[in-house]
């Protein structure tokens, strides 16, 4: 774990690289489409135009103090934070008392530069009669910019409607500083729109620097069947007919301290954009003339829904999803049409009376995405996103970290520099790689990442909570996704989409080159490649000095490094041997479990900043044992074994 600060590079990404597209110029609404199959990595045929670059500052520092920090470390942090604070760097954007501890107090500050707030720039301290106990976040330095825009927002937002078809959701327009893949910073407008996508403009040119996409549902009990054949209660509303016999019955669960609801848009992909952009009907709740339901897929996203939440109420005295009852909670369950292979949470100020939005839609075999991890692994996303909203005033956000990689990289056996290495397209595109002083600078979005981990963790421990452990359907493991084994099909292999006990038994993409992580060594780090003088994250990885080709960037590996702390999770309750670093955790054994789960769930809902490092997360999780069990516990001292063994 880190001690004290530790200096990064700033970042951010183009999400929009995921598809390859190059947006040039001011307001230009041409742009290239590289089409996404990429035939190879090669040294290039001209050595001639890709001067390397340096950065011009301190840039990102990642401040992690916990309760094993020595005194010095700890008196040196808090007298910069309180400098920062007197000198209007940081403001206070919440405060709240602790829920769990009664002396503790939580309060969260933004970065601001010269009056604007830097995005990422955050800083979390929980106190204890006037004492800080631990500080945890991200600050940016070097900062040097002109803070005057030359472009009006107006202006800024009638160009991205038109570029982009969508138009401005709300008021939700503000100026940011944005650290830049470069090593830079840039001064831009963040405009939120209805297609559900946050777009950082250039506020001196217009050019898009980031896209970021939010998407990351008289009381009777009615009987179903779910997608596996099982028999499962469902929760309904009796809805008065015109006439006899004419009753009907919505999949409205009333029973529990918050309502939670279920909409089916029947195929409709028109009805599901609505839904989400908070247009909803009454029409769209889930019926049933009989309250027999047969709709599999409504079935088990409702009662799963309930599930979960019975499991949060009653393990962390969590309800709704922001722990205070605050509000229905909305499902939408979808066809293979309207929303294939996949399932998402939306924040607010989408969805259901802006309330966010769970959604499931189908494999290509026509299963629903609507099995007992998934559902809890989305639901635990709209919890983190609430519990860290409410503490710094924003969700957890996707940030991205640059690390300067190695000078040379093997690529088809050959080893190859920096500065003579090129991104080939099979369109007959290529592009020289971004170097720093010779050499790679990697990115990865560990934002992002912990945001997928814990929901991995908390999907799992919820499937512990509804289902007894075992092998197979309907059985509680230390698997993502196993119920629907198509899912696995993208990774080159029939089952499970992760694994928490051992990540690197499956591969991350249908390449079956690269395994998922189980250790920082194995974490996936991406080159960035330059284009049209813009940066963005390639499809290719760095491991052990050798590049590898991937279908996609995951958004620089949200999904793909989450199971890092997966494994941290399952190491500390199973005990065992990391595969890669040999290390040994003596687990606190499956009858403890909710130990660990409380641990966690403390992390995120109660410590974590709303930026974050991975070593930073660590020491967050380990700082969350301590206060629940004590520096000396067993607790404890399974967390600190299974952290040491992944690298941590």
């Amino acid at each position: 774990s880190t001690v004290g600060f530790s200096s990064l590079r700033p970042c951010s990404n183009l999400l929009n690289s995921l598809s390859f597209r190059l947006v040039l110029g001011k307001f230009m609404s041409n742009k290239i489409l590289i089409v996404t199959s990429l035939v190879a990595i090669t040294s290039p045929v001209s050595l001639s135009s890709h001067p390397t670059t340096s950065q011009t500052h301190q840039g990102m520092v990642s401040i992690s103090i916990n309760s094993t920090t020595p005194p010095a470390n700890f008196q040196d942090a808090e007298a910069r934070i309180e400098e920062m604070i007197q000198n209007g760097e940081l403001r206070l954007s919440a405060a709240r008392n602790d829920e769990q501890l009664s002396d503790r107090r939580h309060e969260a500050f933004t970065q601001y530069f010269q009056g604007i707030p830097v995005y990422g720039g955050n800083i979390s301290r929980q106190i204890s009669q006037g004492i800080a106990l631990s500080i945890f976040g991200i600050i940016y330095e070097g900062i040097d910019l002109d803070t005057s825009p030359t472009l009006g927002i107006g202006e800024v937002g009638l160009a991205i409607e038109k570029r982009s078809g969508a138009q401005l959701f709300q008021d939700t327009s503000e100026l940011t500083i944005l650290p830049t893949l470069d090593g830079g910073y840039a001064l831009a407008y963040r405009l939120l729109l209805n297609n559900a996508i946050t777009y950082f403009l250039d506020a001196l040119s217009g050019t898009v620097l980031l896209e970021i996409n939010a998407k990351q549902n008289q009381d009777v009990i009615g009987i179903g069947t779910g997608a596996l054949g099982d028999a499962k209660k469902v929760s309904a509303t009796q809805i008065s007919g015109d006439g006899p016999d004419t009753d009907s019955f919505e999949a409205r669960d009333g029973l529990r301290p918050n309502e939670i609801i279920t909409l089916d848009v029947r195929g409709n992909k028109n009805r599901f954009n609505e839904i989400v952009m908070a247009r909803n009907r009454p029409s769209d709740i889930a019926t049933d003339a009989d309250n027999t339901w047969t709709n599999t897929g409504v079935v088990d996203a409702h009662v799963h829904l309930g599930w979960t939440y019975d499991y949060f109420y009653k393990t962390h005295d969590w309800s709704s999803l922001n722990g205070t009852g605050y509000g229905p909670i909305f499902s939408v369950v979808g066809a293979y049409n309207v929303l294939p292979n996949n399932a998402f949470f939306i924040s607010p100020p989408f969805g259901p009376e802006n309330k966010g939005l769970v959604a499931f839609g189908e494999t290509y075999a026509g299963n629903p995405m609507t099995i007992a991890d998934v559902v809890a692994h989305e639901l635990m996303h709209g919890i983190t996103y609430h519990s860290v909203k409410t503490r710094t005033g924003s969700g957890l956000k996707s940030n991205f970290v640059l690390e300067s990689g190695p000078s040379t990289a093997m690529v088809n056996g050959e080893n190859v520099s920096c500065t003579n290495l090129r991104l080939n397209f099979s369109s007959g595109a290529s592009f020289p790689f971004h170097c720093s002083g010779g050499k790679f600078v990697l990115v990865h979005n560990p934002g992002g990442a912990v945001n997928e981990g814990f929901a991995d963790v908390f999907g799992t421990a919820a499937e512990f909570y509804m289902q007894d452990p075992g092998t197979g359907f309907l059985k509680a493991d230390y698997q993502i996704g196993e119920d629907v084994p198509e899912l696995g099909v993208s990774k080159g292999a029939s089952g499970p989409i992760r694994s928490l006990s051992k990540p690197a038994s499956i591969y991350v993409d249908s390449t079956k080159t690269v395994r998922y992580p189980d250790h920082s060594d194995g974490l996936l780090k991406f080159g960035i490649y330059v284009a049209g003088g813009n940066l963005y994250i390639a499809p290719a990885v760095i491991i052990d000095n050798t590049f590898f080709l991937l279908k996609g960037t995951d958004s620089a590996g949200v999904h793909w490094n989450a199971t890092l702390f997966g494994h941290v999770f399952y190491l500390a309750i199973e005990g065992g041997t990391n595969a890669t670093s040999g290390l040994n955790v003596a687990g606190i054994g499956s009858s403890n479990r909710h130990q660990i789960e409380k641990v966690f769930f403390r992390a995120m809902t109660s410590l974590m900043p709303n930026a974050v490092t991975i070593p930073l997360v660590a020491d967050v999780i380990e700082q969350a044992a301590i206060d629940l069990f004590g520096n000396g516990s067993t607790v404890t001292q399974a967390i600190t074994q299974a952290l040491l063994a992944v690298g941590l």
